[in-house]
């Protein structure tokens, strides 16, 4: 028996009470992921959002009424998934398997505006700014919008009636980036997705994560595929492109080759 730890589903990040940011991830890789490992005897630990939990596919495998060996672990932010991976690095549990499959929101809303209230500060500005030249007036600008007065309260719900909204977006926490701190002994898998790029490229970009972050595998696919019915995930270890088209012709089915190399 192995313990295996996945993430799963998209993260939420909220503009204001009701508003969010989000991704079309359903989270179905991680449930078929845990359900087959748990057919197969091995203690499944899951990280992913509500939504996922409120699912029919979540219903559908039974996960609902609670599975033995099965833990849930709910979250909605990239920082709650952050937080719960790092608790379950903390809490002692040895875990032989991580697989991060969650769609992680690059991006995250860092504060609100309306344009016509940043053009007034903008423009009061610039007006008592003495004797800038091109690239200091730059410097100004960016800073003023980097951190303007005229932020809207997203303590609660933003006014529907906005026609100038606009939200500032910054960079969420990199996870893959923490987890062989956290997870030193595991096997760490983890995924990347790209769109519409040459195979060689995809192979490359995958290659250099998997180096970046020591991780042991990573399973790459281009949504132009995904789009066409094709859900081939290419395996990437430190080495390279290991020739495996998980899901496609002459490669092992990607819940058959996990349930024998990673379960």
């Amino acid at each position: 028996m192995k313990r295996v730890l996945i993430t799963g589903g998209p993260t939420n990040e909220y503009i204001d009470e009701v508003m969010k940011i989000t991704n079309m991830s359903t989270g179905s890789l991680t449930l078929s992921l845990a359900d087959r490992a748990i057919k197969k005897g091995d203690e499944v630990t899951i990280i992913v959002t509500h939504s996922v939990l409120k699912s029919a596919l979540f219903a559908d495998y039974g996960f609902r009424d609670g599975v033995p060996g099965l833990k849930v672990v709910p979250i909605e932010t990239t920082e709650d998934m952050y937080e719960a991976l790092k608790a379950e690095a903390e809490s002692g549990t040895h875990y032989d398997t991580v697989i991060h499959a969650s769609a992680v929101g690059d991006y995250k809303p860092q504060f609100s505006f309306r344009m016509e209230d940043m053009a007034r500060e903008l423009a009061q500005v610039i007006f008592a700014a003495d004797c800038l030249d091109e690239q200091g007036l730059e410097e100004l600008i960016l800073d003023t919008m980097t951190d303007p007065v005229c932020k809207v309260n997203d303590d609660s719900k933003i006014s529907s009636y906005e026609p100038h909204l606009t939200v500032k977006l910054t960079l969420t926490t990199k996870l893959i980036s923490n987890l062989r701190k956290w997870f030193p002994d595991a096997l760490l898998i983890g995924c990347k997705l790209l769109e519409n790029v040459p195979r060689e490229h995809l192979i490359d970009v995958a290659h250099k994560l998997c180096l970046k972050n020591d991780m042991d595998y990573i399973m790459a696919n281009d949504l132009a595929e995904l789009r066409n019915g094709q859900l081939i995930r290419y395996l990437v270890n430190r080495e390279g492109y290991t020739g495996i088209a998980l899901n496609g012709e002459g490669s092992p089915a990607l819940l058959d080759y996990a349930a024998d190399n990673w379960f």
